[in-house]
């Protein structure tokens, strides 16, 4: 129960530092993603074995890597940049909802994670740790802009890296 608990929080706090790389040292190259992906896969690899984390960070390195922008605002803002094709395609997609198109791009950890639930043996829990996933990581976004609309992004960077460390769990 420990070590679950202790998860969750790890993986709280490494996606926060996914979304924010003020934190990274001069001499690291590259964006917080890609050592915060080795981090995840390391924290698989203590559950289910070496294959099992590399799938595992795979599956979030996958999820994290591609635009957000236009679809964390769950309608209530949007950056200034025009949206990339990825998301103008997921929005077009959900016929303009909101919720539904950031539900899309959540399910980016699907192939990652059914392959990772492969490896550990618990197959039948990818998909529906998957869809489960996606739906409480949007709602986990709802909810920040309802607790905190001065800055949600903060909230839902915890709330969501901790549902990574649930399926750390829940998978292996």
């Amino acid at each position: 129960m420990t070590s679950a608990i202790l998860t969750i929080a790890a993986c709280a706090v490494l996606n926060r530092a996914r979304g924010d790389d003020r934190w990274m040292p001069d001499w690291m190259p590259g964006r917080a993603l890609f050592p915060v992906s080795i981090a995840i896969g390391l924290i698989g690899a203590c559950f289910d074995g070496l294959w099992y984390g590399a799938a595992f960070g795979a599956a979030f390195f996958v999820w994290a890597v591609g635009p957000w922008g236009h679809l964390i605002g769950l309608g209530r803002f949007a950056p200034d940049r025009p949206a990339s094709g990825l998301e103008t395609a997921l929005i077009e997609l959900a016929a303009g909802n909101a919720h539904l198109a950031l539900g899309l791009r959540h399910l980016f950890a699907l192939p990652g994670l059914m392959i990772a639930a492969a490896i550990s043996g618990e197959l039948l829990l990818g998909v529906p740790g998957a869809l489960a996933f996606a739906a409480f990581a949007t709602g986990a976004y709802e909810l920040s802009w309802r607790l905190r609309p001065s800055n949600p992004i903060i909230v839902a960077e915890l709330l969501t890296g901790a549902l990574w460390g649930g399926l750390a769990v829940a998978l292996a």
